[in-house]
């Protein structure tokens, strides 16, 4: 009997040594974490980081992204350079955020300078977009204080250590890396979450040298760099972001004011009027509709096809897909055979140009038996496309203008910089005009403003469609496009031509050159 209490003092004197032990770990765990995050809190300002009111964050990047061509010569996609300005407030006392945005593309498929304007605010618990091309401003339930800045604030380090500190208990050192030869904690973030994130920071110096997110499948990397210091806090004027595939920011040209928010960067400009709400068409379900005798427009979402009714066949227009196994044109043909009570083959069908996403449901075309007619510079790009390249009696070359079906279709080209060769659609007898990428609108009677992308460089495409149309002399009572289910008539047009377009240095004055003592705020 004593051998067995013996034993069992033993095993729990053991037990007592490994929970101690263990809690022991736990606790050192902890003071290695809050050891590093305070050297980095100490480094960016210590108290007076913690006791920050607001802050003005401000400055230009370089943005690198992949697009579509302009030229099918460089293949589907190339690399795109935009100029960014940037110009984001936050009050955290008051809760309250303003962000500003000029996008400029430098080098891509754009045919204008004008640059798409961001400019979101929250304040007195709700959402604000103001448009400063059309000078007007609209509530949003989409813009919260999270969001206002569209992420901006995950590329400003004073502001993510001063996160870092309030969720260090979230915190778990798990390395050493050495960046630029000096020495780095890892610490991971929220680990398992969605928001999990790693920072690495300098030994040395407690500075910030890197954070990294997951965002879909990628790893992006954020270099901080070239650390500054003014009225007692610091931040890294130089800004490097990308991935393992593509460099997506660089900036040397970050500044940061501190404690600086005034009431007037929270506010809307006074001669804006509120802009009426905005009745997006309807696009959840596939349809059909009957433009004239023998010609249909069918589709969904983003992707419609115009069908046209020759007698024995059909020739369509439009194959636009996310991917080959969308099956939208597909879809939309056995659509339509079931409205009409008439099953009809396409014979021909219509690239209009070299893009792949309006290309993803060729492949379905040309397996249901279809020629494609396609301008003589694009011919290479489809047959790279196609899974094998069709036989020469099953491609006809378009160049310029032509007719086609007895003249019923003319086929006539516009090129633009987005797409250096794009085939219109005109049917002559029924004034009915389709185009892909030029220009629409998804909203039931409004269009959209010139400051967003790509719609303002949309409207620089119709200006360019309308100029070839007054060339061919062409009266046109229908504008058909691939992207937009609604269709517009020459009112429509000459209604979108009258929307004010001001040009890069209207856009930019409006944007960043309110004055605070000209602004006024929304009534509670």
């Amino acid at each position: 009997m004593n051998i067995i209490r013996k034993n069992l003092a033993t095993y729990a004197c053991n037990v007592a040594l490994i929970l101690i032990t263990f809690c022991s770990s736990i606790v050192a765990a902890d003071e290695k974490e809050n050891q590093i995050i305070n050297h980095a809190v100490k480094a960016y300002g210590g108290d007076k980081l913690k006791q920050l009111n607001s802050l003005t964050f401000s400055g230009n990047m370089n943005q690198f992204s992949q697009w579509q061509s302009g030229h099918a010569l460089q293949g589907p996609m190339v690399s795109y350079l935009n100029d960014v300005r940037f110009e984001y407030s936050i009050d955290l006392l008051n809760k309250r955020k303003a962000y500003k945005e000029a996008v400029t593309t430098i080098s891509g498929g754009h045919g204008s300078n004008i640059p798409s304007v961001t400019h979101r605010l929250f304040l007195d618990g709700k959402g604000y977009s103001i448009d400063h091309a059309l000078q007007m401003y609209q509530a949003s339930d989409r813009i919260s204080f999270d969001n206002t800045d569209l992420g901006t604030h995950r590329l400003l380090d004073t502001l993510i250590i001063k996160q870092l500190s309030e969720e260090r208990h979230a915190s778990q050192w798990i390395d050493m890396a050495y960046i630029e030869g000096q020495a780095n904690d890892v610490l991971s973030i929220n680990a398992g979450t969605e928001s999990e994130y790693y920072v690495y920071i300098n030994k040395r110096n407690g500075y910030l040298s890197r954070v990294l997110r997951k965002r879909g499948g990628d790893m992006i990397t954020y270099d901080f760099l070239a650390h500054q210091q003014a009225d007692g806090f610091t931040w890294a004027q130089r800004l490097f972001v990308g991935t393992a595939e593509k460099v997506i920011y660089h900036s040397d040209d970050r500044y940061v004011r501190f404690n600086s928010a005034q009431d007037g960067d929270f506010q809307l400009p006074p001669q804006y009027s509120l802009r009426a709400q905005l009745y997006p068409v309807d696009v959840s379900e596939m349809i059909v509709k009957k433009l004239a005798s023998g010609v249909y427009f069918v589709g969904q979402g983003w992707a419609y096809t115009l069908f046209i009714d020759v007698g024995e066949y059909y020739i369509s227009a439009g194959a636009w897909q996310v991917s080959p196994e969308d099956k939208n044109w597909q879809a939309g043909l056995k659509l339509l055979h079931e409205e009409t009570g008439t099953v009809k083959p396409v014979k021909q069908h219509i690239v209009t140009h070299h893009h792949n996403d309006h290309m993803m449901g060729l492949q379905d075309v040309v397996d249901q038996g279809a020629s494609l007619i396609v301008h003589a510079a694009d011919i290479p790009s489809v047959q790279a496309h196609l899974s094998a390249p069709l036989p020469r009696e099953r491609l006809f070359a378009i160049s310029n203008t032509k007719n086609i079906a007895n003249g019923n279709i003319l086929l006539f080209d516009v090129p633009n910089s987005h797409a250096n060769h794009n085939l219109a659609v005109y049917l002559p007898k029924h004034k009915i005009l389709f185009t892909e990428d030029m220009f629409g609108s998804s909203f039931e009677t409004a269009f959209n403003s010139p400051s967003t992308w790509p719609s303002g460089d949309t409207y620089h495409r119709l200006e360019v469609l309308i100029d070839h149309t007054r060339k061919l002399k062409l009266e046109v009572n229908q504008y058909v496009s691939s992207h937009h289910a609604r269709v517009l008539n020459q009112k429509d047009i000459d209604k979108a031509r009258a929307i004010a377009r001001p040009n890069k240095t209207q856009l930019m004055q409006r944007l960043f050159s309110q004055k605070r003592d000209e602004a006024f705020s929304v009534e509670k």
